[in-house]
Order: structure tokens, then C-alpha cells, then sequence
């Protein structure tokens, strides 16, 4: 079998769809003239407030335009103005649409308490441990400073500020007397 002979035969249905659509058409068109003849047209002369009182004698139309402009007066218009009155003020209530919001207010400061002082600090021991000197059970401290040179016991305050509270085999025990606070000094090591 051909390729022919196989298709349908569409010819026909599309040939009365064709005839069918365009005789539609013509109806239409046919319709829309008979519609626009019906249609008012306007009269040279009339005015647009005076239409609809014409729009209500359509029965019995007037011989012409100038007999039905004449036959009906046109309103008088007043075009004189009066003397216009103050605008009010406007109110808060008014203006809040136009004007920005205001700024929200500063935070409150609240101001944190102060921060405790820093525990005072014994002052740099002004003297280098030199060495011990033992006599009997009294031990003794050789120190050097930058004007002398001393050798205290326990009990014994230098400079009025340091007070020795024991010289031992590894360093002296000191107390710096304004703040009471301990301090320990060792000796250096002989290897270095």
C-alpha cells in the first residue's frame, strides 16, 4: 500500500468548515452594519445635557435641529465664583503621615560600678642577696644596694619599709610594711 492510500480523505470536512466559517463571517458583518444604522448620531447644534431630554421624545422627532434647540433651553451655567473660605490647620493627626517618625530615645546609660582596684604590688626589693653568713643559730643576709651594703638579721627593717622575717639556706623572707605584703628573695644558683 501507498502512502496515499492510507491517509484519510480531510479534504471535504475542511472544505464545509471553510464555506461554514465564512459564511458566518458575512452574517456578522451583515448584523453590525444594521446595529450602526440604529445608532443616534449626533445633531450639529445640541448641547450634551440637553441629550437625554431628547433621548425621551424619540417617538416623535422634530423636523430639525434648530427647531429642537430652540424648542428646548439650555441650563444656565454659573461661572462666578465666590470668595473661598480660610483653609483649618491641620492637626497632629494630619501632619503624622507626612512627617517621619521620631528617633526612639537614647538607651539608658546605666553605669557599671567600678571595677575593684588592683591589689597593690610590693615595690622591686632595692638590694641584691649576696650570700648568708651563720654565726651560732643566727643566720645573717649580706646584701649590696646601689649606696651600701648591709647585712640584717630577722627582725630588722631596711629603709623603713622592708622588715627580714627569717634568712634561710635558700633565699630571705621579706614584708614590705605599707601594704603588708610578703616577698621572698633567693639566691642565685653558682652554675650560671
Amino acid at each position: 500500500m501507498t502512502a496515499a492510500a492510507t491517509r484519510p480523505k480531510r479534504q471535504p470536512g475542511l472544505i464545509v468548515a471553510l464555506v461554514l466559517t465564512l459564511a458566518a463571517s458575512a452574517w456578522m458583518y451583515v448584523q453590525d452594519q444594521a446595529e450602526d444604522e440604529s445608532l443616534a448620531r449626533p445633531v450639529a447644534g445640541q448641547r450634551r445635557d440637553a441629550a437625554p431630554a431628547i433621548a425621551d421624545r424619540k417617538s416623535a422627532p422634530p423636523a430639525n435641529a434648530a427647531a429642537a434647540a430652540a424648542a428646548e433651553p439650555a441650563p444656565m451655567t454659573n461661572w462666578s465664583f465666590g470668595e473661598r473660605e480660610a483653609w483649618q490647620a491641620a492637626n497632629d493627626k494630619q501632619l503624622a503621615a507626612w512627617a517621619p517618625p521620631p528617633p526612639p530615645p537614647p538607651p539608658k546609660m546605666v553605669a557599671a560600678p567600678p571595677a575593684p582596684p588592683a591589689p597593690p604590688m610590693a615595690p622591686v626589693f632595692p638590694y641584691q642577696l649576696l650570700g648568708r653568713l651563720v654565726e651560732g643559730d643566727q643566720a645573717q643576709a649580706l646584701l649590696s644596694g646601689p649606696n651600701r651594703s648591709l647585712a640584717v638579721k630577722a627582725g630588722d627593717v631596711v629603709d623603713g619599709q622592708w622588715r627580714v622575717d627569717q634568712v634561710h639556706e635558700r633565699g630571705l623572707n621579706l614584708t614590705w610594711l605599707p601594704a603588708k605584703l610578703p616577698q621572698t628573695l633567693v639566691f642565685r644558683s653558682s652554675s650560671s
